[in-house]
């Protein structure tokens, strides 16, 4: 099976891979991740909608709460 993940921003390609559907670490992916940032097509490729590192500066972490822990952690 393919897995590719895209920017769901922009639309940029980010990676891609060959792997196993019975891998477990497929399965563990499609398990933690929620069901609104996969898709899964007719011939079995799974794309993974995420923000590329572009987007995502430009976007900011306050915009996108649910990407803060990508940040370091905070000196006060």
């Amino acid at each position: 099976m393919l897995i590719v993940w895209i920017c769901r921003n922009c639309g940029r390609r980010m990676a891609s891979v060959e792997a196993c559907q019975d891998n477990p670490r497929v399965s563990a992916l499609t398990a933690q991740a929620e069901d609104d940032i996969i898709e899964i097509d007719s011939s079995g490729k799974m794309t993974i909608h995420l923000l590329c590192e572009d987007c995502l500066e430009t976007i900011g972490p306050e915009e996108e709460s649910d990407i803060i822990f990508l940040r370091g952690p905070e000196i006060h």
